[in-house]
């Protein structure tokens, strides 16, 4: 069997990543997040992880995912929930700067994702479970989704 080339995900990259990927499907995300709690950070390295070939086996996936649920409640969640409160009450200058807050703060849990995974091996087939699998370990009902926004979610590396 051939050596897999080893590569440590960074916080910069999946960042990149995420401003190129995330318009892409935003809204889905968005209705993933709020109808099924999925922490779009942990989909979002998930596909990071895909394109560069490295996969997160399922160990791996139920401890970021403990990790980031921690930081999810504690801070973003409630965040989220008084922007989302405030918005009628704050003009545009106040709402973008509780925007760029909460941006702070998912990037913070970005950081914090990445620096709990290990070196991972490239050009590993079962990079191509990461998204599903991080769907069907954060409780998104598949079978709700059309399958025009499946294809959305699995194909985000192609498009």
């Amino acid at each position: 069997m051939s050596e897999h080339h080893r590569i440590v995900l960074t916080s910069d990259g999946l960042w990149d990543y995420s401003l190129v990927h995330y318009p892409k499907i935003q809204q889905l995300l968005l209705h993933l997040q709020d109808n099924y709690q999925l922490n779009v950070n942990l989909f979002l390295l998930c596909g990071y992880a895909e394109q560069q070939g490295c996969a997160i086996d399922e160990l791996q996936l139920s401890s970021l995912l403990s990790h980031c649920q921690q930081w999810q409640q504690q801070l973003i969640s409630p965040f989220r929930a008084l922007r989302r409160e405030l918005k009628s009450q704050l003009n545009t200058k106040q709402y973008q700067s509780m925007l760029a807050m909460e941006l702070s703060l998912e990037r913070q849990q970005q950081q914090q994702l990445v620096s709990c995974l290990p070196e991972l091996p490239t050009d590993n087939p079962e990079a191509q479970a990461n998204i599903l699998s991080c769907l069907i370990f954060s409780g998104v009902a598949l079978e709700s989704l059309t399958s025009e926004q499946l294809a959305s979610l699995m194909m985000l590396n192609q498009k």
